[in-house]
């Protein structure tokens, strides 16, 4: 019985030692890597931080502010000036500008230069806003706008048997209220410079006459002005 005893005892000190070997094994193999999941969606999308297509308004935001130079035709020859402005809103702009142009009497040729007494400069200082149109329905690269402008017009003659500078200094002017409505378009999506046209009405009602020639004489500055403009963005 005591022999007996002693085989149990030594069998389950055999088993003992056996399962502590084993579980200790266990404890010091490395666990592997699990293998990442083929149905797993390992893309990675990055957003930029700014938009990498802006609009009009955005950029005008980035660059309220513009000036530049424009040229303008009409039945009385053509001009030219300047201009600066600054967007208010995605579709108000605020414009200031000086044209400088000249007037003539609807018989004037060239046969009659004989006859031609003064020199007629017309020249408009305009605060003006511009309203854009169709906004949601066309694209930024064709800015479609209606304007209307008001300001003071200097009325200017020189002697036109005097050479054109020197007769400068024989010029008599006056100041006399305008304004003008037009439409026109900017086109392009430059951030730094803007392109546009526009056909403007001005209204000029001159007090008197100007003498243009020995057999006509102005009283009213009014027309019909192309104009073509090309600017900065800052």
């Amino acid at each position: 019985m005591k022999v007996g005893l002693k085989k149990i005892s030594s069998l389950g000190l055999s088993i003992a030692i056996v399962f502590a070997f084993v579980v200790t094994a266990e404890a010091q193999t490395p666990i592997s890597p699990r293998t990442p999941s083929t149905t797993a969606d390992t893309a990675m999308i990055f957003q930029p931080a700014h938009p990498l297509i802006q609009n009009a308004s955005e950029l005008a935001k980035e660059n309220p502010n513009t000036w530049g130079l424009d040229a303008s035709f009409s039945d009385y020859g053509f001009g030219g000036g300047a201009f600066l402005g600054h967007t208010f809103g995605p579709d108000i702009t605020g414009m200031l500008s000086l044209d400088f142009g000249t007037a003539e009497g609807s018989r004037e040729f060239s046969l009659l230069e004989v006859n031609k007494i003064n020199r007629i400069f017309v020249i408009p200082i305009m605060a003006s806003l511009q309203y854009r149109v169709f906004r949601d329905g066309l694209s930024d690269n064709l800015r479609p706008y209606v304007a209307v402008g008001a300001g003071p017009v200097i009325a200017m003659t020189t002697p036109y048997a005097d050479d054109f500078f020197s007769a400068f200094g024989s010029a008599q002017a006056k100041v006399v209220p305008g304004g003008y409505i037009g439409l026109g378009a900017n086109f392009g999506m430059d951030t730094k410079t803007n392109f546009g046209a526009s056909l403007r009405y001005f209204i000029i009602p001159y007090p008197g006459a100007i003498q243009s020639t020995t057999t006509e004489s102005l009283t009213n500055l009014s027309g019909l002005f192309l104009t073509v403009s090309y600017g900065f963005n800052f």
